[in-house]
């Protein structure tokens, strides 16, 4: 395939044809109108208290899983926030913390907090301390250990303030020592009140509160972000039973108040109809999630130049060296949409170059075409038509009324 794509002067296609997700390039891109409104979002609650939270609405197709993607890859981290990705978690508090623990690994999270406490045990060899956290649990284990190690993890999550509540503690201690029996989460791990939850019952936002701490201090980070695809039952717009109902609208409450007692940022991706349900069931919440309207951004449709020059950094990202054909060169001088012509975005329909999954899905058939057929370039305007309308046909008109 690569070597049928160096006539189109790339080394891959681009565009994925699935279209969704991100894409496999280095740096992504995303228009300025969408940028300048996350980024002064990120400016005001950096120096603000309050809830720091915020909605991106759009229909489907219009970038929002990219641009939460974009959020996680090329902005967070310059200001030291570490990012969670979450698709569709579901509606249950402890959904989210399940999928949270899952995405991070029992042994990751479980080593990564121990080397932060750094326990030390009464009667243990020096050396002990300077071996691996597999031969601190074996060692725990082997001297029958387990209480005193539990105790003293306790006593290192109240001293790097943590958390406070002795039960939470606990819980966080046992996590740690018994990784070397169980080194992964299971699902009923989070369910408070099941037989041997690693949360404790009634205690699951503070408990999360410390998962956060422990998140931010062992990665060093400024603060930690949720970035949420969309809770599951509310994205498919299925018919809300009164538990679902009242589980989602609590996991939403508990996830604003963390934001506004921690160092802790939500970001939710959901169509414009999903708004209106969360704001019918309870109104004076989502005024509050979304700050009274100051934090929502709907996403625009793509205008003319945005839509070219998505187009153009996805193929600077795709090109062959520079200098590595002249024939290439000669073929495409200064077009830096080659293969599609400078005119694209006027070949095509409005509701193709608007959309940003329609672009590139046509954009990505277009090249994948030509790197199994003989193809002029740069691509025709014929070319192109007939691209889009396999995937995405003219609606048929109706016959008018004789």
């Amino acid at each position: 395939m690569a070597r049928n794509l160096d006539y189109l002067n790339l080394h891959f296609n681009p565009f994925e044809p699935a279209a969704s997700g991100v894409p496999l390039v280095d740096r992504l891109w995303v228009p300025e109108r969408w940028k300048s409104s996350l980024q002064r979002f990120l400016d005001g609650m950096q120096r603000t208290q309050g809830a720091k939270a915020f909605a991106i609405l759009g229909e489907y197709g219009s970038g929002k899983t990219y641009l939460l993607h974009w959020l996680e890859r090329e902005e967070l981290s310059k200001r030291r926030i570490r990012a969670f990705f979450f698709d569709n978690p579901g509606v249950q508090f402890y959904d989210l913390a399940n999928a949270l623990m899952r995405q991070l690994g029992r042994e990751e999270f479980a080593k990564a907090l121990w080397e932060f406490l750094d326990p030390r045990l009464a009667d243990f060899q020096p050396a002990l301390f300077r071996n691996s956290f597999q031969e601190w649990l074996r060692t725990v284990k082997k001297y029958r250990r387990k209480e005193d190690a539990i105790r003293e993890l306790s006593r290192k999550i109240h001293e790097k303030e943590i958390a406070d509540d002795e039960e939470i503690r606990y819980k966080l201690a046992r996590l740690i020592v018994e990784t070397y029996e169980r080194p992964y989460f299971q699902y009923k791990d989070f369910v408070a009140g099941q037989r041997g939850a690693l949360v404790p019952e009634k205690e699951e936002a503070p408990y999360f509160a410390a998962i956060l701490r422990a998140l931010r201090l062992t990665g060093g980070a400024e603060s930690v972000a949720f970035l949420i695809d969309e809770f599951e039952e509310v994205s498919l717009q299925k018919r809300l039973t009164k538990r679902q109902t009242y589980e989602y609208m609590a996991t939403m409450k508990r996830l604003i108040n963390l934001t506004e007692r921690e160092q802790f940022w939500i970001f939710v991706a959901m169509t414009p109809q999903a708004a209106e349900i969360t704001e019918k069931l309870e109104p004076a919440l989502w005024e509050r999630f979304i700050s009274h309207g100051e934090h929502r951004f709907q996403i625009p449709p793509l205008n003319k130049e945005e839509a070219k020059q998505l187009v153009i950094h996805r193929l600077d990202a795709a090109r062959l060296e520079q200098g590595a054909s002249q024939r290439l060169e000669q073929s495409a001088p200064r077009n830096p949409l080659f293969p599609f012509p400078e005119d694209l975005v006027e070949s095509l329909r409005e509701d193709i170059y608007s959309s940003p999954r329609r672009l590139v899905k046509v954009c990505s058939l277009a090249i994948a075409r030509a790197a199994s057929e003989e193809v002029s370039v740069p691509f025709t305007a014929k070319y192109l038509e007939e691209v889009q309308e396999t995937l995405y046909p003219r609606p048929a008109e109706k016959d008018s009324p004789s």
